[in-house]
């Protein structure tokens, strides 16, 4: 296992060149605009480090956990992630792009302006996360558990903005919708508390809201478009 401290960005730079970083611990480092183009990041920690400003480009993820660090501005275009881990990770003005999410868990994550692009998120988990005044577009989630547990202080997708996203066989839990807007969204066998404020223009099939109205989706022809662009995403 390697070990990578505060002063070795260089040579964890020079490691991901080689296209493959596994069973690595990364310690109390610094990070910042850490470059990981076309490597492999497998059984790989990183706990109470700064890897904001970063770039991942096709990168793929497999049986890592992030702790307690900043990613603030970090973008992730073409990326997929299985089997991994973020949990107290700050995420403000992250971008993920064209990228594939698996089996994933974000636990307790601020996701302020946070920018999600043609993202496929399945069999995953969003716990107590912040995504205020998130912009989240042509992504499409299946099979993910969305939960706010009272007290936990956490907004969810309050002030987000959600268009064009597609939620099938998803749960809800202490309204992580409220404050949303929704646009042409579609909800697909979702079950639970979604919200019991929000706004939602050509939005069809959410599950219980308190005090709130469904608006009818009026273009199914652009649900389907959007389902088919989105396959290509599935694959990466």
């Amino acid at each position: 296992m390697s070990v990578y401290t505060f002063s070795n960005k260089e040579i964890l730079e020079t490691e991901l060149l080689q296209g493959n970083l596994s069973d690595a611990s990364i310690n109390n480092s610094n990070l910042d605009t850490l470059q990981s183009n076309n490597a492999v990041w497998q059984k790989t920690d990183m706990t109470d480090s700064n890897c904001n400003d970063a770039a991942f480009y096709n990168t793929k993820f497999s049986d890592c956990s992030f702790f307690r660090s900043s990613m603030i501005n970090s973008q992730f275009t073409k990326c997929t992630f299985n089997n991994t881990k973020h949990s107290g990770i700050s995420f403000i003005k992250v971008h993920i792009n064209n990228s594939k999410i698996e089996n994933h868990l974000f636990d307790s994550c601020t996701m302020q302006r946070a920018v999600l692009n043609k993202v496929t998120i399945q069999n995953s988990s969003l716990k107590d996360f912040e995504a205020v005044y998130a912009d989240i577009k042509d992504t499409v989630f299946i099979h993910c558990l969305f939960e706010l547990n009272y007290g936990s202080g956490s907004n969810g997708f309050s002030g987000a903005a959600l268009q064009n996203c597609i939620f099938i066989n998803c749960s809800f839990s202490g309204y992580p919708m409220r404050g949303s807007k929704l646009t042409n969204c579609t909800f697909i066998n979702c079950s639970g508390e979604t919200t019991d404020d929000f706004e939602a223009d050509n939005t069809f099939g959410l599950p219980y809201c308190e005090s709130a109205k469904e608006i009818p989706i009026t273009n199914r022809e652009q649900a389907m478009e959007l389902l088919n662009k989105l396959e290509e995403v599935k694959n990466v």
